[in-house]
């Protein structure tokens, strides 16, 4: 019996995560969708329903009540406790759902196949969204970012698809997404190699790279390039450009122009 009550605990502590998970991104309703509202044995209790500006519906017998905000579940039971405590049902069983979700929307922008805006009928990641755009069109990068409000302040979160496909395959956690979230995938971006480099020409910028790695992309210096004198051409905020020393694991940027100077030996 010991060993029964041990499996079992074990078994409920396994679930607890998935149970968090998905208290966590549960569905919450929002002004504007539509909901029916039924009562188990009272057909003519039965709502129809969208939630007003103020997130509230009106239902039958016991008027307007507050649903934005909470989950399906969560509104059920407020509703049933109203019908309770205003002696109207000794135990009412009431179910909630959502008949046109039209609160939680995110905005798609930038080279997908389907820019648009994608309305949330449930959790859903960032990866699952850029797969109902059609994913990344010709000519867009692997770079995805996401555009949050938090607290009344806007944060700019820059992700690798590559990174995030690996992160849906493990047990690690998604990127789950918000009302009012904007995801933006820019076109690839571009740098030039210039001077002593076999390869010389304009190269797209579609993954990290380092100066070396940059380099090695047009096959390398040729033999009288010097490896110790690259020099970067980079476009400042203002609009002007500056030379910098490249150091072998410096980063790429978009528009830089990598030099390989001619070696003096």
């Amino acid at each position: 019996m010991k060993c029964f009550w041990q499996c079992c605990s074990f078994a409920l502590l396994a679930l607890l995560p998935t149970l968090s998970l998905a208290a966590e991104t549960a569905y919450r309703l929002g002004t504007g969708d539509e909901v029916r509202i039924t009562v188990y044995g009272q057909p003519e209790l039965t709502t129809d329903a969208q939630v007003s500006e103020q997130g509230t519906v009106t239902v039958a017998l016991i008027g307007e009540q507050v649903i934005a905000g909470k989950t399906t579940a969560e509104a059920a039971r407020l509703v049933a406790e109203r019908y309770r405590s205003g002696d109207f049902l000794k135990n009412p069983q009431v179910n909630l759902l959502v008949t046109q979700y039209r609160s939680q929307i995110v905005s798609i922008l930038g080279k997908v196949n389907r820019p648009g805006k994608l309305v949330l009928e449930g959790p859903t990641s960032l990866t699952q969204a850029l797969a109902w755009a059609g994913g990344v069109a010709q000519g867009g990068s692997e770079k995805i970012v996401l555009t949050r409000v938090r607290n009344g302040a806007q944060e700019r979160t820059e992700y690798d698809l590559q990174q995030l496909l690996n992160l849906d395959a493990s047990d690690a956690r998604p990127i789950w997404l918000q009302h009012g979230d904007t995801l933006y995938i820019p076109g690839e971006g571009r740098f030039y190699l210039n001077g002593e480099v076999n390869k010389p020409g304009m190269y797209l910028l579609d993954r990290p790279l380092n100066v070396m790695q940059a380099l090695g992309t047009g096959g390398g210096p040729t033999a009288r390039g010097s490896e110790s004198s690259l020099r970067l051409l980079r476009v400042q905020p203002n609009g002007s450009v500056k030379e910098l020393r490249a150091k072998p694991e410096d980063l790429i940027q978009d528009g830089d122009v990598l030099i390989v100077k001619e070696s003096l030996f």
